[in-house]
């Protein structure tokens, strides 16, 4: 591809003591081979199968492709690659080149002009070239078992040399070189003067003459500055299992845009208080880690949202309760021997979900999953214990009533009494209704029809049945002469 004029990079940049061998040259000269490979037998396995094809080759085979073309084409199909995953050579190796000379050389990255997502595994990444550009177009990147002890190699020593050096500051044969930048121990305001300085300061005090000025001493230059757009795409970023005992904040200013952290199965013994500068955050991943506390974990994580603590030495989560984001929360196979301990989370607003199994409280506390659910309880909130919500038995032993929102009671149902139809002399059934006041309650238009007038008030229905059952006596004078109706 060089040949041909393709960008595909420097590659002869050597790299000095890499953390991790850059490929794995030693085959067992004894005992069974069949992992391994051969270039001559996959070379006549193909020839051989070439030839009894029944295809083209019958009636003459067409002309084999331009190697030039084919190398134009896997080149442009680097450039359109997305997501790339380099790990450590496996068991299955290439005969051939197991007697071939361990490759120094670093590994340049340009062609992949499209990638977003990159995964390194048991490879030390500063064995890549090309960092500067990765740092402008990289959305998700993973680094694993690199060996590494201080990342910001990576993210800030590697972008500046690759900067430098396609730029021409440096010359691209030479070997790869990080900047460590100014040592802990030196200082601007330590700076010893010269002995012959010290001795004339102290003949002038002696002789009552104003002071030596010292020479200007020259002082070394600031570091210099990322570029602007530095990181400034990456949202998913995995430091995992690296042996890590600090994470360093030099960089941390630059990944604004981060969401999700992982920094599991390392040797942390606190929270990195760096992780401030990552207000985008909503996730972070610390298991497996060497934590003993969270003290003051909210002055640096504000808007995370699930928050893995398992696997450390926690004996006491004072600290979590003042994460108001907060909605998971895995606090497994810790230190923690009281549910009082996993109650300082109950006033959290959002709290969901809590993880607790592993815990000396598990083996030490019978019925802890009662005394934690009663903790959320009695502030109104419902949560999943370790996955699952409170069994029925459960609920019976808690000292609290449930929340609303999980009780599954049927509403009320409310019987409506059938219409009632006045049947009687007018009168009768005027007299009974001119005792409501139009616009009560209980008063019934008498435009209703009977199918939709129902009575407002039971007394009213008594009224109509009284009158119903009450008929008018007449009186028959036997003389002829009738009288009205009384």
């Amino acid at each position: 591809m060089e040949a041909l004029g393709l960008e595909v990079g420097s590659l002869d940049v050597k790299v000095d003591n890499p953390a991790r061998p850059m490929n794995y040259i030693n085959i067992p000269h004894s005992g069974d081979k069949s992992d391994a490979l051969s270039f001559v037998s996959l070379r006549s396995s193909l020839s051989a199968v070439s030839k009894l094809s029944l295809g083209a080759g019958w009636w003459g085979r067409p002309a084999p492709p331009n190697v030039d073309s084919e190398l134009k084409y896997i080149f442009s199909s680097f450039t359109k690659v997305p997501a790339l995953a380099i790990h450590a050579p496996e068991p299955k190796l290439i005969a051939e080149m197991a007697n071939e000379s361990p490759n120094e050389n670093a590994l340049p990255l340009d062609a992949f002009k499209n990638l977003q997502s990159l995964s390194c595994t048991d490879i030390d990444p500063r064995t890549i070239l090309g960092w500067d550009r990765l740092a402008a177009s990289l959305h998700s990147l993973t680094i694993k078992r690199s060996g590494l002890e201080d990342v910001s190699e990576i993210f800030v020593s590697a972008v500046l040399d690759d900067q430098a050096r396609r730029e021409g500051r440096i010359s691209s044969t030479k070997s790869r070189r990080f900047s460590r930048g100014v040592s802990r121990q030196s200082s601007f305001h330590s700076t010893q003067l010269p002995d012959t300085v010290l001795e004339e300061r102290e003949d002038a005090e002696d002789d009552g003459q104003p002071e030596v000025k010292a020479p200007d001493t020259p002082r070394p230059s600031p570091p210099p500055q990322l570029p602007s757009l530095t990181w400034a795409f990456l949202r998913h970023l995995s430091l995992a299992d690296n042996a890590l005992t600090f994470l360093p904040t030099s960089f941390l200013s630059q990944l604004t845009a981060l969401t999700h952290l992982d920094l599991s199965s390392n040797l942390l013994i606190s929270v990195p208080p760096g992780l401030s500068a990552l207000y985008n955050l909503v996730y972070l991943n610390l298991s497996d880690n060497m934590i003993d506390s969270v003290l003051g974990i909210y002055t640096k994580l504000g808007g995370v949202l699930t928050l893995n603590l398992s696997k450390n030495r926690l004996e006491s989560i004072c600290g979590l309760e003042r994460l108001l984001a907060l909605e998971r929360v895995d606090l497994r196979h810790n230190l923690i021997e009281e549910s009082a301990e996993i109650g300082r989370l109950a006033t959290l607003p959002n709290i969901a979900e809590v993880w607790v199994d592993g815990n000396p409280l598990v083996e030490v506390e019978e019925g802890y999953r009662i005394r934690c659910f009663d903790f959320f309880w009695k502030e109104k909130k419902s949560i999943l214990l370790d996955g699952s919500p409170p069994g029925f038995y459960e609920k019976r032993y808690l000292t609290s009533p449930p929340p609303e929102q999980m009780t599954s009671s049927r509403p009320v149902s409310v019987a409506q009494s059938p219409p009632v139809v006045p049947v009687g002399s007018p009168s009768k059934l005027n007299a009974a209704t001119a005792v409501i006041p139009r616009g009560s309650p209980m008063h019934s238009s008498p435009n209703d029809s009977p199918a939709t007038s129902q009575p407002t008030s039971p007394h009213v229905a008594a009224a109509v049945s009284r009158g119903r059952k009450k008929r008018n006596k007449r009186i028959v004078d036997l003389d002829g002469g009738r009288q009205p109706a009384r």
